[in-house]
């Protein structure tokens, strides 16, 4: 018996092909420790995404040229690449520190790493500081925020994330899965200081969503305080977000493939876990901090995590930062908030 495919048939695959090559594309770029082989990685596509992003950049320049001109503002947000020195000192203070290098194993059998700098006094104050989507150093994201920490009196414990740095891993998850990386790093301090602690997680971008998902898992008690800056709602919408803005491609189909293949290959999916879903029942206090011209994570989602916490909490708008740059831009004050933070819910005895 011969197999008959009718022409109808034909053009489906051949129009099911391209689709499943982008969303498996977009996969690979966004989740695998090791992308190159990403269709979004070759150099014609590449070239292809930055003449058409850089054609919309430029109108978009233009028109907010236009709009600061006429109310005195400043159009973009200030970047990391404005504060190249702030960070590169940062960096080089933290290397030259005396650290101690923590091994531990997962959840699900990776061995993953951490620093761990002791305060110079004797201190019960420990904040756990969780670095970003594919952050370049282990400090980079906190490069002006260590040596401050320190000085104030607190230990400092610095893990890379999962698929990061000399953590082991091959998927990106978004917080998905490392949020139960960050209740076993939690757990070793708490039994390193015997109970008699007082640790603060603060998160930037992907690390705020990890800190936040985490809080809606079982915590030790001795967790007072998450500082999230500039974190996501969940993995979906920021993927539906950027997908917009970065590739013009609608969620439907590429998205839901792409989830598909997530789900089949690392093991999670986008829609799994949510920030918004942790903090409805979250009583850990929150500090919520986010610029306003975050153009990689809309302002508006550390809004919806704000208005959806039911703990004590606050927030911090920086006018001027984008994305991650809250602590550069307005230095002064988000050191002061963030140390008045601490202290107002750290245990007195």
């Amino acid at each position: 018996m011969k197999l008959r495919i009718r022409p109808s048939g034909i053009a489906a695959i051949l129009l099911a092909l391209p689709v499943y090559g982008v969303s498996n594309g977009l996969y690979e770029l966004a989740v695998c420790r090791e992308n190159s082989g990403s269709f979004f990685q070759k150099k014609g596509i590449q070239k292809l995404a930055r003449d058409i992003n850089g054609k919309r950049e430029d109108r978009r320049r233009k028109r907010e040229e236009k709009q600061g001109e006429k109310s005195g503002g400043i159009g973009r947000g200030l970047s990391f690449a404005d504060f190249t020195k702030e960070i590169e000192d940062g960096k080089a203070w933290f290397q030259e520190q005396k650290k101690e290098r923590i091994t531990m194993t997962s959840y699900d059998g990776l061995k993953l790493v951490a620093y761990y700098l002791p305060a110079k006094e004797d201190s019960r104050k420990v904040l756990i500081l969780v670095h970003g989507y594919r952050n370049s150093g282990i400090v980079g994201d906190f490069s002006n925020l260590v040596k401050f920490y320190h000085k104030m009196g607190y230990h400092l414990l610095v893990p890379y994330q999962r698929a990061h740095g000399e953590s082991e891993g091959k998927h990106i998850c978004f917080g998905v899965k490392e949020r139960y990386d960050l209740v076993q790093w939690t757990e070793y301090i708490a039994g390193r200081f015997a109970g008699n602690c007082n640790i603060f997680l603060s998160g930037i971008s992907m690390g705020s969503a990890t800190v936040l998902m985490a809080a809606g898992l079982r915590l030790p008690e001795q967790v007072k305080g998450l500082i999230a800056d500039c974190g996501y709602t969940s993995p979906w919408d920021i993927f539906t977000y950027m997908l917009k803005k970065d590739f013009h491609l609608p969620k439907f189909p590429f998205l839901y493939i792409a989830d598909y293949i997530c789900r089949i290959k690392a093991g999670f999916h986008f829609q799994e876990c949510s920030t918004v879903d942790s903090m409805k029942g979250n009583h850990i206090p929150v500090l919520f901090i986010h610029g306003k011209k975050d153009e990689t994570v809309p302002v508006e989602m550390s809004r919806i995590n704000y208005e959806a916490c039911g703990a004590e909490k606050e927030i911090f708008i920086v006018d001027r930062a984008a994305h991650g740059t809250c602590n550069l831009v307005e230095q002064e004050e988000y050191r002061k908030r963030a140390a008045a933070f601490i202290e107002k819910w750290s245990d007195r005895n």
